[in-house]
């Protein structure tokens, strides 16, 4: 799917049936939920709307008129992390707080890093809320944050624990990483998610340090978005994960990588994030099976990286042209939308295989009789019902039973199931 400007704005996109010039839809769900006034976007008012007076815009956050730079769904302004003041260094992008939040938190003995964490949340309004949830005790009640928290969708999101339940575990801190698009099958989803959790295990188990400034990640996230930035475009990664062993002038200095030389190393300083997983596999002692499981994770991540594998954008983008019925002009025509949403299920399902963009990886067939969580059952099973079942699989048993003894017993055959 594709999209193109809206008439007579520059801020967002719009689906229209277009083939689309980019490999990823963030930047497009960024514009959809933009709510921001054209005071707090920095731009003039559109003439055309009806115009607010400044009473009807007092109850917003900030008025209605304080800049906001980003969408409340975009890519973080704000580190958040205890590391003894080198946020200062990192923290380089206009992240505006309410005021009167910060001061309260910082009031109540919360800590400048989290308190303007949670003060940049609230320059927001809230979407959505229950009227039922309106008023609640706050001191045991947690919707009202959550209502804000909630609808700040960025791209890694600091999650506190939910109100503890009388039963089942209690749910601690989490953090929450959002950018990732999801892919065709279970086999690629199950790739990328394994490799965020095992990047954060090294980056705990190595105490590494992979943080950048941000206006240098914004740069990236703006970079992922145009077509085959996997292969085309370079990216801003530290030089250095951990304190080099020699004397270098900064220490701190991040450099442009490619995609591959993130995942696999440069030179001599960069290691490379795949190695660091299997290093940290080795360390742990990790299983010889789980191990196999994920070097064909790792696998799949390098050779996209690498050009080998096609990524899902540009392996739909090929089917789209190739189509009979596209003519190359980004209109992208009914039957050839259809058939193309029909080849992502067929793959996704186990029903087409995909070699460019999986490689050699099977998929299976998608069964859907085991699809739903089956209950364990109430009722009792009848007499008859019961004997029944207790003579078929007595039955096979004795049948497996008399195999295994005649192929000799212990040693001579397979062992029982």
């Amino acid at each position: 799917p594709g999209a193109q400007k809206k008439k007579g704005t520059d801020r967002g996109r719009s689906l229209l049936g277009r083939l689309a010039d980019t490999d990823v839809r963030w930047a497009t769900v960024a514009a959809s939920v933009d709510d921001r006034t054209p005071f707090e976007r920095g731009e003039p008012p559109d003439e055309s709307a009806p115009r607010r007076s400044a009473e009807e815009l007092a109850p917003l956050a900030g008025g209605g008129v304080a800049p906001l730079p980003k969408s409340r769904y975009e890519s973080i302004s704000v580190y958040l992390a205890n590391c003894g003041g080198c946020m200062k260094r990192y923290n380089d992008l206009d992240a505006p707080v309410d005021g009167r939040s910060l001061e309260r938190l910082l009031e109540g003995g919360v800590d400048d890093d989290l308190a303007r964490h949670v003060a940049h949340l609230f320059v927001r309004d809230p979407l959505v809320i229950m009227k039922s949830r309106l008023r609640l005790d706050d001191a045991t009640e947690t919707d009202h944050f959550e209502n804000l928290q909630g609808t700040n969708w960025q791209t890694v999101r600091w999650k506190p624990p939910p109100r503890a339940t009388a039963c089942g575990p209690q749910v601690g801190w989490r953090v929450e990483f959002r950018s990732m698009e999801v892919q065709l099958t279970d086999f690629e989803n199950a790739a990328f998610t394994t490799f965020v959790v095992l990047v954060s295990r090294v980056i705990l188990a190595f105490d590494l340090n992979l943080y950048l400034p941000l206006t240098k990640v914004d740069e990236n996230m703006r970079r992922a978005h145009l077509r085959d930035a996997v292969l085309q475009q370079r990216f801003w990664f530290r030089k250095h994960m951990a304190p080099p062993e020699e004397h270098v002038d900064d220490p701190d200095a991040c450099e442009e990588m490619s995609v591959l030389e993130i995942l696999t190393g440069k030179g001599d300083h960069f290691p490379g994030l795949i190695p660091l997983i299997f290093a940290y596999l080795e360390a742990i002692q990790c299983d010889p099976e789980t191990l196999e499981l994920m070097r064909s994770y790792m696998d799949l991540l390098r050779r996209r990286a690498s050009g080998q594998l096609a990524t899902a954008a540009r392996w739909m983008r090929a089917r789209v042209a190739a189509h009979p019925s596209y003519r190359g002009d980004s209109r992208v025509p009914d039957d050839v939308a259809y058939d193309l949403v029909k080849a992502c299920a067929d793959v996704a399902e186990g029903r087409l295989r995909a070699s460019e963009l999986l490689g050699e990886q099977p998929i299976p067939p998608l069964r859907t009789d085991d699809a739903y969580y089956v209950p364990l059952m109430r009722r009792t099973i009848a007499r008859g019902e019961r004997a029944s079942l207790l003579r078929a699989y007595a039955a096979r048993y004795s049948a497996e039973r008399d195999g295994y003894e005649g192929e000799g017993g212990p040693g001579g055959g397979e062992s029982l199931p």
